[in-house]
């Protein structure tokens, strides 16, 4: 950005010799420097070469007119937007002056001409090129720090913008080097980084914090104390957010003499770089905290976890406990009537008398309700399960299996027993197992209704379940039952086992299905049993 000289450039093409003579007296009186040629191509030489404010040129010359002169200042891209106003001592057609219009003059003057008129029309001509070159520039730098926003906004970071601040400042200013330093909450330079192209320079950060008048303030050379000696011209700006000092972001040069707009434009560049790196620092405290937290989640899920296996091997162990207490008083109640016959046969024994047949029925009705007990609990455990039992099964025919082995059974209760029976395919699991549990909900069902009742038996697929119900009509089950009936040793029947639904739970569960039962007191009973599919009963 090549900084405008304070006098302003007059270039003047004439043939003419007192006519450039007058012009250059006119414009010198006024201050302004003054270059004369006499031949259009001197005078096109001259614009390329010395880059005037103002061009005054005379359309007749001898070589080129001043219509291939200003064709060719037109065709240049350096001289293309130079001011260019035509004189002319003869009267032009409107053609003419059309003509030099569309050529890019921007003005007419005839001889003889006056000076303030002169001088009025090229002020206004080069007023009007400096407020459209500044009008270029702001443009250009506003595109600039738009590319620089976007660019900026794309990097979260916190390593890698500092070099793309870097980057951008010596490519948007022309700058031979660049410098960042960033400050701590304290305002010590806590890091730098420096791009340049010269290997062997070095910055020292407290000679550029000593040049600022604040941390908040701008430095611009010439025109203030040079911040590197070696430079000459430079400038530096804070880097702040809501008034909190970030660091400073320095460019210089020795080919690119910098000014106002050049602070201007680092300045917002200075502001999108505060923004980005204070977006990058948010985003790195996010990051951090959201991985902390997620530790901190991690964390509670294994201790929730470990509560919780610690919680089911307490359940396990409450229940194991609750069913062997069961258990040991289901058999302790049968082991009291056989230990006192024994001790009972035993005195007989030794006194010669002859054994009480009814004592040994009595043994061995204990023993039987023993061996049933067992063997009621070792069905449900699965210990006496066949694998060579576990096969594919139509369960439609198991079902209705059950159904005629208890028809008799229900006609001399007077109970009425329906079906409603749905085409089933097979599944794979035992047939006798489920046969049991059948049995047992038709004879539970059987057992809590009166004459006139009613047992209706069905079945559906649904999905990929099969579905059998049992619903009656019966006595129904205590709100305060509801919940342990399928708990061992749980019965409201006087010479129950309570292990008929139990066992029936553990078959059901085996073959990874769901018993459900709901109940009304008076009202009824209803068992629903969903079996899978294609599944395979544990071993």
């Amino acid at each position: 950005m090549a900084e405008r000289q304070t006098s302003p450039l007059v270039l003047v093409a004439d043939d003419e010799i007192h006519t450039t003579h007058m012009l250059e007296l006119i414009f010198e009186r006024e201050g302004y420097r003054v270059e004369c040629t006499n031949d259009g191509v001197s005078a096109l030489e001259a614009a390329r070469r010395l880059m005037p404010d103002l061009i005054l040129l005379d359309i007749q010359m001898p070589g080129m007119n001043g219509f291939d002169v200003l064709r060719g200042l037109r065709e240049n891209a350096m001289t293309a937007n130079i001011p260019t106003i035509l004189i002319t001592a003869k009267a032009m057609k409107p053609s003419d002056v059309a003509h030099g219009l569309e050529l890019g003059a921007d003005d007419y003057l005839s001889k003889p001409f006056a000076p303030l008129e002169l001088i009025a029309r090229a002020e206004s001509k080069m007023k009007a090129r400096q407020l459209e070159e500044m009008l270029q520039q702001q443009n250009q730098a506003l595109e600039a720090l738009l590319r620089t926003g976007e660019e900026l906004n794309q990097t979260l970071e916190t390593d890698d913008l500092p070099q793309l601040i870097l980057f951008l400042a010596l490519d948007l200013l022309f700058a031979d080097v660049a410098a960042i330093f960033r400050f701590d909450q304290d305002g010590h330079v806590v890091a730098n980084r420096i791009q340049t192209n010269s290997t062997d320079l070095t910055i020292d950060p407290q000679t550029i914090i000593d040049c600022l008048p604040s941390k908040h303030s701008s430095v611009i050379w010439p025109g203030g104390s040079p911040i590197i000696e070696n430079f000459q011209s430079g400038m530096a700006v804070p880097l702040e957010h809501s008034r909190m000092a970030m660091g400073i972001l320095m460019v210089a040069s020795n080919k690119t003499s910098y000014d106002e707009n050049s602070l201007r434009l680092l300045r917002g560049i200075g502001k999108q770089a505060s923004l980005a790196l204070r977006n990058a620092e948010l985003y790195e405290m996010l990051a951090l905290h959201a991985e902390h937290l997620e530790d901190m989640v991690a964390a509670r899920t294994a201790e929730l976890e470990s509560a919780q296996q610690m919680l089911i091997r307490s359940e396990k162990l409450a229940s194991i406990g609750h069913l062997a207490a069961s258990i040991a008083h289901e058999i302790n109640n049968p082991l009291q009537p056989i230990l006192i016959h024994l001790e009972h046969m035993m005195e007989d024994a030794q006194d010669n008398e002859p054994i009480d047949i009814r004592a040994v029925e009595s043994i061995q009705a204990s023993i039987g309700r023993i061996t049933r007990i067992v063997s009621q609990l070792l069905e449900f455990t699965g210990k006496r399960s066949n694998d060579s039992d576990v096969r594919f099964i139509d369960i439609g025919h198991t079902l209705q299996t059950v159904i005629n082995l208890n028809r008799k059974l229900f006609e001399q209760s007077s109970v009425v027993l329906n079906e409603e029976m749905g085409d089933l395919p097979s599944i794979y699991g035992s047939k006798d197992q489920l046969e049991q549990v059948f049995m047992n909900m038709v004879l539970n069902a059987h057992a809590a209704m009166h004459k006139g009742d009613s047992l209706t038996i069905r079945s559906w697929a649904e999905e990929n379940s099969l579905v059998i119900q049992f619903q009656d009509t019966g006595t129904g089950i205590d709100p305060d039952h509801i919940n342990k009936i399928f708990d061992p040793f749980f019965s409201t029947k006087e010479k129950g086992t309570g292990l008929g639904l139990f066992v029936s739970y553990g078959i059901i569960q085996n073959h990874q299905g769901t018993i459900e039962v709901e109940s009304k007191v008076n009202v009824g009973t209803t068992f629903t049993i969903r079996l899978p599919i294609d599944a395979q009963p544990e071993s």
